[in-house]
């Protein structure tokens, strides 16, 4: 349930993601340090820009009625963790620093961050050079954080507002991606060994999985997490046996590959997915 928060210690707002709706000039003349600015005007086409709905959040603005408005619209969206701080007195307190954000409220995928590209720097000397795919990329962090960390990164989905939302988030964090707008359950676009990583999150075609394995290159990573049957038995969705893995069925896809990691279980409130990071053997001369 939404509520106002009144003004608290610093301190209190520690490990809770801000997000400040004014219009961006009065963003940067002053700010809370570790705000992020998207202005009410633009936040329903923004929000891949926030945090998982399961964290909480605060969003402030000096109007009451514009927090509150934007309180609302992610409400609606089904985000609950939901807290509003408003007033000049609030802005005046707490906003103690001028000019553009530094910080932002998205992250990736931890499977990608914690584990898989830690691999990738253990097995490579570097990671410049190195051509990824996020497949079904959605809104493209996963794309973005590998571009970050030197990957050459393509972004395929099949949905062009999906590849906008990525394109976007690439240039707001000042990377390079080239997106691609593709159906690949349909299209056989995945040529062999043709990448090195491939990276997917929270799709599942079989059809394809085999293809998947031989577009990565010897001595390459796959990334992969989605959900089990076990998510439709404690939460319902998704409901289609396709969409599901079933115990124990990932790693069968990349079998004799050394696995970095595999795990089946809860991964996130409301997430019960099956991870796999694993390399394909280096050809043997």
């Amino acid at each position: 349930m939404e509520q106002d928060t009144p003004a608290s210690p610093p301190d209190d707002l520690k490990g809770i993601a801000i997000l400040d709706v004014r219009p961006a000039p009065e963003f940067a003349a002053l700010h809370h340090p570790d705000a992020v600015n998207i202005p009410l005007e633009f936040l329903v086409d923004r929000t891949h820009e926030l945090p998982s709905p399961h964290e909480p959040l605060l969003i402030i603005d000096a109007c009451q009625v514009r927090a509150r408005w934007a309180a609302s619209r992610l409400r609606a969206r089904g985000r609950q963790q939901i807290s509003t701080a408003s007033g000049p007195d609030w802005i005046a307190r707490y906003c103690t620093v001028s000019g553009p954000g530094t910080k932002r409220l998205w992250r990736p995928h931890r499977l990608l961050t914690d584990v898989a590209l830690p691999a990738m720097r253990s097995a490579w000397t570097s990671l410049e050079g190195r051509c990824a795919l996020d497949l079904a990329c959605g809104s493209g962090r996963d794309a973005v954080a590998m571009a970050e960390a030197g990957l050459r990164v393509e972004a395929w989905d099949r949905y062009e507002e999906a590849l906008d939302r990525c394109r976007s988030l690439a240039a707001s964090a000042g990377v390079s991606v080239a997106t691609r707008q593709v159906d690949v359950e349909v299209d056989r676009v995945l040529a062999p060994e043709s990448f090195d990583v491939i990276a997917c999150f929270n799709f599942l075609h079989r059809p394809l999985m085999s293809a998947i394995a031989d577009a990565i290159r010897p001595g390459g990573f796959v990334v992969y997490e989605t959900f089990t049957l076990e998510q439709r038995e404690r939460f319902g969705k998704p409901r289609k046996d396709a969409h599901l893995l079933l115990p124990n069925e990932l790693p069968s896809f990349f079998d004799s590959w050394q696995q970095v990691h595999h795990s089946e279980s809860l991964a996130a409130p409301r997430r019960f997915v099956a991870s796999i990071v694993a390399r394909r053997p280096e050809v043997v001369p």
